[in-house]
């Protein structure tokens, strides 16, 4: 019926064919009208007519559409024949929807409800409007799975956006019906209608988190970007978000990225989805980060110019992306224009821009295109085209030659071999020319680059490290590490470098507010100790809750001392522990090894055997059955090995643990002294500190010795209930591996939120992987460290005093730190250059914050 008034078509159908009008108005009052149905309906309210009246309005315009077995009205039909009985006779209108109530008592509840909202729409009482909620509520239960099987709820949605399209629009506006339609289309991984009302952001939020649960994400980080995988792949790290069995939606964005702009992702259950990102970096003749820029996707050509300003009319760098768009930026990085593809089957090569940034040049079709910026010049074609850079090219031959390049002045060629030697050979005089060794990359060099005034040569080779080697005497080489894996370099007319990479840290964020930080981890003990165990927290449980607790977003080790455990908690154990891997959480198991060496061993052999991921050894640990242990565990792939905090360590032994008992101990005696008086809780609270430098520095010494970094930051001993979670935050603040009860974790209520903690401290890689420093807040009270891991920065605040308390910060005392992220709520702090900021602590509180420089 659309372009067609409904009134005045009915009007004309009651003139011509009256009774079949009638009996339209008589089903007007359900969404599908089935032929059993029409056939009592005639029956009842129009017993004089014959059946070929259901077939006259079976094919009628009134229809919208009909099949075998049932037909639908058209909505807008519909809605006038309601009104139009309800004005002629609301008796009769009664009767139709006692009869419609009466022939559907047994039908699926999604009818029955729309049934109720005609109904109420015609009706003003508040009870009417009450059974309609009554009846929306019950469906938007089984839409969110509450109680029925996930089939029976996807059915449900299906059915519910069917026919809420055929309501009139002042229905669609109840928020009822609305939490239906937005709960039905996210868990059927669909996008939302439109919203009639407009303006109802919170329903909306509240009936998609109706449908959705919080489920494990993998998410692997490559050179080159990161791969995200549902289920988890193996190995891969866990993350959590909300989402539902058909989609989860996650932001992704480059921490390099010239724009915060995210990526969109749409994860689908048993999907992989790699995301690579092309980074392009400028760097000063001193080494300072001048640029900055990433594109998703991998890019199949870089080029730069020398010209670094901001003028639309020229360029400083040009991606190619695949689909043959060119991307070009600015000097900044910000994009300053793009060419388009010709068409989906356009292919391009060979990139190039002029050293003025003014000309892109590029292959396409076999034929050399340049493109000028400026307006007004068209682009021309020619056969060939000089590349201004003198970056390197790939060759081969005799002499094993992977890449070269030449000097800009041409009195110098730099080449690498295929076994990483840099050559250099002057050309300065011609018939004399000398070739001597510069350097020794430790991979395959990728390219390299001489720079402008011919005085260094830069090489990379697909690594995170970026060699300059001199080319003039009395200078030493230069390697700088990279976030990045770079595999192009260009050299800059100011004397810096242009670096093209892959991959670097990348950000992860749910719908639901979760922040996760993504980069390749180096393992910095050498693979001596596993990565996935540097810092992480281990929550200690009996076999018994072992499931419960792996549901938990943040957990991702569990510790299960059998030393406690009887035998037949053994063998629920071992299918536990298959368990718990399927939710990709590792399995640490405690045992003594006071007991005989053999036995000891055996127990080792046993539950090794069964895939435990690690051991943490109690008892009087020696160092002849510490080494046998630690010989066991090297003959499996990625494990760990953990000693108690209070066990003695062998510096000679390569198994290296730093004690922690002198920072337990303290701690727990600044905790139980925080009400004393005469200057014990502060004089506590100053050891603490000092612990905390002493230890943690020792540590970090011992760390990048290439030993290992671990041990278990177990609760201080005697420490009050009412203490224990100030306690637990304060570990989780500091570096190591923290032990946390897992009861802790399945207590209701909590100030401090252990589990927002744990999850936070999960997802940022300063809090598990990073270092540590004391910083002074102005007063005893609050333990105050921050942590770093690359430019991940989190200052942690904990006022340990039982009165509430406040810290300042002076102007430049964080650094470069220009703004405060609060973990917990999101709310920022910014610093001044001029005055101070000051922070206020509730007693007994903990704030964590992200360091953001400018």
């Amino acid at each position: 019926m659309t372009g067609t008034d409904p009134a005045e078509l009915i009007s004309r159908l009651k003139r011509h064919r009256p009774q079949m009008v009638e009996l339209a108005s008589y089903v007007s009052l359900t969404v599908s009208v089935d032929r059993a149905f029409l056939r009592k309906a005639r029956l009842r309210f129009l017993p004089r007519t014959a059946a070929g009246l259901e077939a006259e309005l079976w094919f009628s315009p009134l229809v919208e559409a009909a099949g075998s077995r049932a037909l639908l009205l058209d909505p807008e039909a519909s809605e006038h024949l309601r009104r139009d009985l309800a004005q002629r006779s609301p008796q009769l209108l009664r009767q139709v929807r006692e009869f419609t109530v009466a022939e559907h008592t047994r039908a699926p509840l999604v009818v029955r409800l729309y049934e109720e909202l005609l109904w109420s729409a015609l009706q003003t009482t508040e009870t009417v409007d009450t059974h309609a909620r009554h009846h929306a509520d019950r469906v938007l239960r089984m839409v969110s799975g509450e109680g029925v099987a996930a089939a029976v709820a996807d059915d449900t949605g299906r059915w519910a956006l069917h026919y809420a399209r055929r309501l009139p629009t002042h229905l669609l506006g109840r928020d009822d019906v609305w939490r239906i339609q937005v709960a039905s289309c996210e868990r059927l991984g669909l996008g939302l209608p439109d919203d009639p009302a407009g303006g109802r952001t919170g329903v909306t939020v509240q009936a998609r988190a109706r449908v959705q649960h919080t489920l494990a994400i993998g998410v692997t980080a490559r050179s080159d970007g990161i791969v995200l995988s549902r289920p988890p792949a193996s190995g891969a790290r866990i993350l959590h978000a909300q989402g539902t069995r058909h989609k989860v939606r996650l932001d992704a964005v480059s921490s390099l990225a010239h724009t915060a702009e995210p990526i969109r992702l749409d994860l689908l259950d048993g999907q992989s989805v790699h995301l690579p990102f092309t980074v392009v970096q400028r760097t000063g003749p001193d080494g300072d980060l001048r640029m900055s820029l990433s594109h998703p996707g991998s890019a199949l050509e870089v080029a730069v110019a020398d010209y670094t300003g901001s003028d639309p009319s020229a360029a400083h760098c040009a991606v190619l992306l695949p689909d043959g768009t060119i991307v070009l930026h600015r000097g900044d990085g910000s994009e300053s224009g793009r060419v388009l593809a010709e068409s989906p089957l356009t292919t391009r090569s060979d990139l190039v821009l002029s050293a003025d940034g003014t000309t892109v040049s590029y292959v396409q079709n076999n034929v050399r295109h340049h493109r000028s910026l400026r307006p007004g010049v068209h682009t021309t074609a020619d056969p060939t085209v000089e590349n201004v850079q003198g970056s390197s090219s790939s060759s081969t031959g005799t002499d094993a030659t992977t890449v070269a390049s030449r000097a800009r002045d041409g009195s110098m060629d730099v080449r690498a071999t295929t076994d990483g030697r840099i050559l250099a050979t002057s050309t300065a005089f011609p018939g004399r020319r000398t070739t001597r060794l510069i350097g020794q990359a430790p991979w395959r060099v990728s390219s390299l680059a001489i720079s402008a005034d011919a005085q260094w040569v830069a090489v990379v080779g697909n690594d995170s490290l970026l060699m300059e080697l001199p080319l003039a005497p009395g200078r030493r080489p230069r390697e700088t590490q990279l976030r990045f894996s770079a595999t192009r370099v260009f050299a800059g007319g100011d004397g810096g470098w242009v670096i093209a990479g892959t991959g670097g840290p990348v950000g992860l964020n749910t719908e639901e507010g979760r922040s996760y930080r993504i980069m390749p981890e180096v393992d910095p003990a050498g693979g001596v100790s596993p990565t996935w165990g540097h810092g992480c927290v281990l929550v200690d449980t009996p076999v018994a809750q072992m499931d419960v607790l792996t549901d938990i977003p943040g957990v991702d080790c569990l510790l299960v001392d059998l030393n406690r455990a009887s035998g037949q908690e053994h063998d629920e154990f071992a299918l536990r522990l298959v368990e718990a891997h399927r939710r990709g959480v590792r399995v640490v198991c405690g045992l003594d090894v006071s007991d005989a060496q053999e036995e000891v061993l055996d127990a080792v052999c046993h539950w090794l055997d069964q895939s435990a991921d690690g051991l943490r050894l109690a008892g009087s640990v020696g160092a002849a059955i510490l080494n046998d242990v630690r010989h066991l565990v090297d003959g499996y792939d990625d494990r760990m090995l953990l000693c108690a905090p209070s066990q003695p360590s062998d510096r000679r032994n390569e198994f290296h643990v730093v004690p922690a008992s002198p920072l337990i101990s303290t701690l727990g005696f600044a905790l139980r002294s925080r009400t004393m008086a005469g200057g014990a809780f502060e004089q506590a609270m100053t050891q603490l500190r000092r612990e905390i430098e002493d230890a943690f520095s020792a540590s970090f010494r011992t760390l990048r010795e290439g030993r290992v970094f671990q041990w278990g930051l177990e609760l201080p001993p005697a420490l009050p209930q009412s203490l224990r979670k100030l306690a637990v935050a304060i570990l989780l603040s500091l570096p190591g591996c923290p032990v946390l009860p897992g009861r802790m974790l399945l207590e209701d209520g909590g100030g401090l939120a252990l589990r927002r903690l744990l999850e936070l401290r999960r997802n940022h890689l300063a809090l598990s992987r990073g270092d540590c420093l004391v910083v002074d807040v102005g007063t005893a009270y609050v333990l105050a460290v921050a942590r770093r891991h690359g430019d991940d920065a989190v200052l942690c605040l904990v006022n340990v005093a039982h009165i509430p308390t406040t810290v300042e910060f002076r102007p430049g005392q964080l650094g470069a730190t220009t703004r405060l992220q609060d973990l917990f709520d999101g709310s920022v702090l910014t610093l001044s250059d001029e005055t101070s900021l000051t922070v206020p602590l509730t007693a007994g509180s903990v704030r964590w914050f992200r360091c953001i420089a400018q």
